[in-house]
């Protein structure tokens, strides 16, 4: 292993856009997270963040001059609209070079090829999924798989994790992703993915509720990981404030994202899928009063790359 385990921020908002000056600081697009593990380009979420890093990624690919492939992995958590809609001006899909993989739930019964190529359909969009030019292998998946890389080579490998073992001679220099399933985001829930390199795992845990004394399942999951990604969208006031709480919306405050962290004993928190009514005002005074709470705490911001140590 010769490079760092890391993650990049490219779009932090839950359930739309939301540009103007109010969120320049953090930024204004919906969900997108990189990793970037061994080489290998590992995305979560096709928000609208992902337009700009599809860009980086093409702009860095033809730089390069490689006459290899561009290789690419995109996890979805779940096919809600602020976690996809950025997907049909992705600029790897429309490049002949790309290879990508494609991995999510199935959603309503339909398997995940089937949900994203009804999404780029007239009358939603004008070029159809399967005539963009890349190569795309998805697979539908859910908690009994865990996805295998092999660094430098590109290509995931699909094993049961009741079935099969990932090769502990292997795991310094093999990138493992972990699939968990919760259900508290209506309607079909979403998927947590735990992403272990040389040592070091990241969780991605968004759109997801908390429990009462914590969610049991995600601790465990993300027991002892160096970064927990956690879903913070409403305050406290905006949980349980009448006429319109928000309670049972599928999405956590930073308290239940912090007795997660607690309890499963990570070294960092990240707060994410920020409410489309918090401006960067809010947000800075969040991260400072939650900071008093769990003193290894940051609130995502997009362009932001954090170093997993």
């Amino acid at each position: 292993m010769n490079k760092p385990l890391s993650v990049t921020f490219w779009g932090v908002r839950g359930s739309h856009p939301v540009p103007g000056s109010r969120t320049v600081g953090f930024g204004g697009n919906t969900t997108c997270l990189q990793v970037s593990a061994g080489g290998l380009t590992i995305i979560i979420d096709a928000g609208t963040g992902i337009i700009n890093l599809g860009k980086k990624l093409v702009g860095e690919y033809f730089e390069s001059g490689s006459e290899n492939s561009l290789d690419a992995t995109v996890f979805f958590t779940h096919l809600h609209h602020d976690h996809t809609q950025g997907l049909p001006f992705f600029q790897p899909l429309y490049l002949g070079q790309s290879v990508l993989h494609l991995f999510g739930p199935r959603n309503f019964g339909d398997e995940l090829a089937v949900v994203l190529e009804r999404s780029m359909i007239p009358p939603n969009f004008p070029v159809d999924f399967y005539h963009s030019n890349s190569i795309k292998e998805l697979t539908s998946i859910k908690e009994n798989n865990i996805i295998v890389y092999n660094p430098p080579d590109p290509t995931p490998r699909v094993i049961n994790r009741f079935r099969d073992t990932v090769d502990s001679h292997k795991a310094e220099s093999q990138v493992v992703v972990r699939v968990h399933s919760d259900y508290s985001h209506p309607v079909n829930g979403v998927l947590v993915y735990r992403i272990e390199y040389g040592g070091k795992s990241v969780v991605f845990a968004t759109d997801i509720e908390g429990y009462a004394h914590g969610n049991t399942k995600l601790i465990q999951f993300a027991r002892n990981a160096e970064l927990l990604i956690h879903d913070s969208q409403y305050s406290i006031e905006q949980y349980v404030s009448l006429p319109t709480p928000r309670q049972g919306y599928g999405h956590s405050t930073p308290e239940m994202a912090i007795e997660v962290a607690r309890k499963a004993g990570v070294k960092t928190l990240a707060c994410t899928h920020h409410d489309p009514t918090s401006s960067d005002t809010i947000l800075k005074k969040n991260q400072t009063k939650y900071r008093r709470r769990f003193k290894d705490l940051f609130y995502t911001r997009e362009g932001l790359t954090h170093t997993v140590e």
